[in-house]
């Protein structure tokens, strides 16, 4: 059995794996819960993500004997990084690119992660991850818009079900950031997969993060939504034969 564990800017997520199989997926979790667990269940190898600083807190909660990689620049893939400044590329990006490679091997893939940030990857159907580009997440834009203004409110949107009941027409100050932040996010998005696939034929389109659920009734564009694409990349790489 695999442990992957994705340490991102605002959870602890983990899932475990049977070869390729996801058999048990931990969505909010922390390593004081990850250690109980592996000591109880012993993984045969732990592969980590983290874009925080728990790297060393995680090597000691895992026994010597389990085979612990921690996913960086120099960890071999199964695909050629073309990056210009890979040990600056963030290891969720490449995990979540693994992923659609895992799910869609050989296609050129767009892979949009609606976290934090939202992150644009492209990786061509000859196995060349290319790069892509970063742009602010749905709460860093309603986040922007309270602080460098005199008057205008803080927003949020507390679920998929009050997204999908917006309106382009907002007819309030606080109804229209609603609507500018995320349907002005979903216009983006739309329109950077259409420009992608004016360029890579077929192009594979496959989201995940979590605002991809609050994005979705106002997404056009033919995308596949891969809610663990990240886990699933990591279990990919640390089972990739180069390793």
């Amino acid at each position: 059995m695999n442990l992957a564990i994705d340490i991102g800017n605002t959870y602890v997520k983990a899932g475990w794996f049977e070869n390729h199989q996801l058999v048990d997926i931990q969505p909010q979790t922390d390593l004081e819960k990850l250690s109980s667990q592996i000591s109880q269940n012993r993984p045969e190898q732990v592969i980590a993500s983290s874009v925080s600083a728990h790297t060393q807190q995680l090597r000691k909660i895992v026994p010597d004997s389990v085979r612990f990689v921690v996913l960086d620049s120099s960890t071999p893939l199964p695909f050629r990084n073309s990056y210009h400044t890979p040990t600056t590329l963030g290891t969720d990006r490449i995990a979540a690119v693994a992923g659609a490679h895992k799910q869609f091997p050989h296609r050129n893939l767009l892979v949009i992660d609606a976290g934090t940030c939202v992150t644009y990857d492209l990786l061509t159907d000859e196995g060349y991850y290319l790069g892509g580009s970063i742009s602010p997440g749905l709460r860093m834009r309603w986040q922007a818009m309270h602080p460098f203004t005199a008057r205008l409110p803080l927003v949020s949107v507390e679920s998929p079900e009050e997204s999908r009941n917006l309106s382009y027409i907002g007819q309030s100050t606080e109804e229209g950031l609603k609507s500018g932040g995320l349907i002005g996010m979903a216009a983006e998005i739309d329109q950077i997969i259409r420009r992608y696939a004016d360029k890579f034929a077929a192009l594979q389109v496959v989201t995940c993060g979590g605002d991809i659920e609050y994005l979705q009734p106002w997404l056009f564009s033919d995308h596949t939504y891969v809610p663990e694409l990240v886990l699933i990349g990591l279990n990919s790489i640390v089972q990739y034969e180069g390793l």
